[in-house]
């Protein structure tokens, strides 16, 4: 038996290679644009980088903001910010 949220196990099974999950760490902070996603992303994740948004953006996780001219979390992904921020959380401390 697992003890991990039942929130983290929904993500694993929408986000399935790590540029989606580059791509939606980085869009919990705030609203980015393509450019600035794809330059966040290593040399050899770049390639699926559009790819992964477009995976993201068909399970309801990000959305395109057209006046922004920014991709940002859905309010689907919005729901899952607080997961997100762990992570984040975690990564910053594993780095430190």
């Amino acid at each position: 038996m697992t003890t991990e949220p039942i929130g983290l196990r929904v993500v694993r099974t929408l986000i399935t290679c790590p540029a989606q999950w580059r791509i939606l760490l980085s869009l919990t902070t705030s609203p980015q644009s393509s450019r600035a996603l794809w330059c966040q992303l290593p040399l050899k994740e770049r390639r699926c980088g559009a790819r992964a948004c477009w995976h993201l953006w068909r399970q309801h996780l990000i959305v395109f903001h057209v006046e922004q001219w920014a991709w940002g979390l859905s309010p689907t992904g919005e729901s899952l910010r607080p997961i997100l921020q762990q992570i984040l959380t975690c990564q910053r401390e594993e780095s430190k």
